[in-house]
């Protein structure tokens, strides 16, 4: 399994260009920018990177359809691909924060909408649009002639935390990147790939698994803790039941979900104190959907990334917060060497 890692989308180009070529020092697979709806670009903000860097992959996640039609998004997926000699991938999904912001609908067919999203980009990354595209939700009503892209196709996955689009995607696009999913239940997320897989048309069977996994790991395991609890309120689609019960009590599960608003509000005043909820409840949220915790938790957080392995990730993209330079140091340093 490689090791990923997302950045924070208010990196500035030169940050994220230091970043990136220290984790390409370290070994890291990918480095990962966030899109989100009043931050820098992040194709613009990873060209910077793609020109000094050699072997360490460039991904943008992730990109809706809803906000920025498929082919333009193929445009700038390829321009950075141009740029960065066949090292750029991309997560295209649903979307949620930026749609929201730009008050935009979704189609009730979101599914169907985002095949057709991968399909397009698909089949501009491999110049298959000379005679369009006619889809029920998005269509290329022209030739598109993407002869200019010399590269290797890059990477597109499809985002998803539902197991129908899981099914969809294992079927048409290069990998699928599913949300915080612990190992209690990544097995089914994997088996609805795996039933989308046995359709491709392609006969291409590596479809890659990757997953989104906070990384809170501190010398400080205090501090690591009140940055883990702060941004508990994305985690494990929002704190749904239906994941929240693999852990907890149905007390526990209902006394979450009446005081989400509670961790929205940690996030937003960036506290890490979320207002009526027991902190050990909180805690033991960081513990099952991230890893939070100082060195001493080091050994325990391998050896669950060693069973997302087994299980058949092929990667995991830890996410990274505050003070992202110590961050990655501790993963280079004490992480990658178990996933070589």
């Amino acid at each position: 399994m490689k090791i990923d890692i997302i950045l924070e989308p208010d990196l500035t180009p030169e940050e994220i260009c230091d970043l990136g070529l220290l984790a390409e020092n370290y070994g890291v697979d990918s480095v990962w920018t966030s899109n989100y709806f009043s931050h820098w670009d992040p194709f613009i903000s990873l060209t910077q990177l793609a020109n000094q860097s050699r072997e360490i992959k460039l991904g943008i996640l992730a990109v809706s359809p809803f906000e920025m039609h498929p082919l333009k998004i193929a445009n700038s997926l390829l321009t950075l691909n141009e740029i960065s000699q066949g090292r750029a991938q991309i997560a295209v999904g649903a979307g949620e924060g930026n749609l929201t912001a730009m008050n935009l609908d979704t189609p009730k067919k979101i599914v169907l909408a985002v095949r057709e999203a991968l399909e397009i980009i698909n089949k501009a990354c491999c110049n298959d649009l000379k005679k369009g595209y006619e889809g029920e939700i998005f269509s290329v009503s022209l030739p598109c002639d993407y002869g200019w892209a010399k590269q290797k196709k890059p990477i597109v996955y499809g985002t998803a935390y539902r197991h129908m689009m899981m099914r969809m995607e294992g079927r048409v696009a290069d990998g699928v990147y599913i949300g915080a999913t612990p190992p209690e239940v990544l097995e089914e997320a994997i088996d609805n790939i795996q039933i989308g897989k046995e359709k491709r048309l392609d006969g291409n069977e590596d479809v890659l698994i990757n997953s989104f996994w906070a990384w809170h790991i501190k010398s400080d395991k205090e501090e690591a803790y009140k940055e883990s609890r702060r941004e508990l309120a994305w985690r494990a689609r929002k704190l749904e039941k239906s994941l929240l019960q693999h852990y907890f009590s149905d007390d526990e599960c209902e006394e979450i979900a009446a005081k989400f608003e509670s961790f929205v509000d940690a996030y937003f005043d960036r506290s890490g104190n979320i207002k009526d909820i027991d902190i050990e409840i909180a805690n033991k949220l960081c513990r099952v959907f991230t890893s939070t915790g100082d060195l001493s938790d080091l050994e325990s957080e391998i050896a669950r990334f060693k069973q997302f392995e087994k299980m058949g990730q092929t990667h995991l993209s830890l996410r990274l917060h505050d003070d992202p330079k110590a961050a990655l140091d501790i993963i280079g340093k004490e992480v990658l060497p178990h996933f070589k």
